[in-house]
């Protein structure tokens, strides 16, 4: 009985330790990465998460970041600072001369001379009325022909004179202005208000209210209508107030504290007649070579203003 006893316990032994081999051997292979590492890497990736989200939301505030990631935008940037480089650079300024209520002798015919003289484009705004007689319609005929000069519209009577009753009848002024552009035989659709200084240039009218409905006239056919940023004045009809070099003092100026109608641009207004006398055209001469030797200032004609479309010439 015992060695019966003894026989069972040891089958039933051997049954168990067999049964404990093939769970040892069936049972999957342990991980070799440890607690620490697992933590480590877990703390990489929410990093890893993190740094780009910052990326977005700096690329959001800031798009010139954007420049780093992708082409068209760096070739945009590029182009943008480029254009802001070349306007601050460029330091040039443009000089519009314009001469009114020509032609007049010999003040016309004197202007005409020194700008020649030194190769100056300028514009003249003259009076249908003063274009009467073989010697003042010769003298226009040859300014028009001159491609260093534009003859616009200065109206055809300069409202004799009479300013506020002129500007009250806006069809007879708007008769007016046609009347010299035949007169004149105008290349050009540019006029100046006698009187007045006031602008009507892309559809936009400024300067004194009093003659908006004549600007407005002008521009619904087609017209350009010009005043001045800076004048030089005169006194008893035709003796000029400033000096040259008081007028070279003041274009700077205006043009330094922005004091115009469009940047970097001046209109200066001057009269034919200020020069009749050889002393007053000496002076329109030196204010010219003066400001010509400094490479900075550039003389244009008024229809090559910056606002004034290629349609409005």
């Amino acid at each position: 009985m015992k060695l019966y006893c003894f026989i069972l316990l040891s089958f039933i032994g051997l049954l168990s330790c067999t049964k404990d081999n093939n769970e040892i051997k069936n049972k999957p292979e342990e991980s070799h990465i440890s607690n620490s590492d697992l933590n480590s890497s877990s703390k990489k990736t929410d990093k890893t998460k993190n740094h780009k989200t910052d990326d977005s939301l700096i690329q959001t505030k800031n798009p010139h970041k954007l420049v780093k990631s992708t082409k068209n935008n760096k070739d945009s940037l590029k182009l943008k600072t480029h254009k802001g480089l070349a306007k601050d650079s460029s330091n040039k300024y443009y000089v519009y001369l314009s001469l009114d209520d020509g032609p007049q002798l010999p003040g016309t015919n004197n202007c005409r001379n020194i700008l020649e003289k030194y190769n100056i484009r300028a514009t003249f705004f003259m009076i249908g009325q003063h274009n009467s007689g073989i010697v003042q319609e010769k003298l226009v005929d040859s300014i028009n022909h001159n491609p260093l000069f534009i003859v616009c519209n200065h109206s055809n009577s300069h409202a004799n004179n009479k300013y506020s009753l002129f500007y009250k009848n806006s069809k007879t002024a708007l008769q007016d202005f046609i009347t010299a552009e035949n007169k004149l035989k105008l290349k050009h659709k540019i006029a100046r208000l006698p009187g007045r200084n006031t602008w009507a240039v892309n559809h936009e009218i400024k300067g004194e209210s009093s003659a908006f409905n004549v600007a407005k006239k002008l521009d619904s056919i087609g017209y350009s209508v010009y005043g001045w940023d800076l004048e030089w004045r005169f006194v008893h009809t035709n003796i000029p107030v400033e000096s040259a070099t008081e007028m070279i003092r003041k274009v700077k100026n205006t043009l330094k504290y922005g004091k115009t109608h469009s940047p970097n641009s001046i209109v200066i207004l001057v009269h034919d007649r200020m020069f009749n006398k050889p002393q007053y055209a000496d002076s329109l001469q030196k204010f010219i070579s003066v400001l010509k030797e400094d490479k900075r200032y550039i003389f244009e004609t008024l229809d090559n203003y910056p606002s004034l479309t290629s349609a409005e010439k």
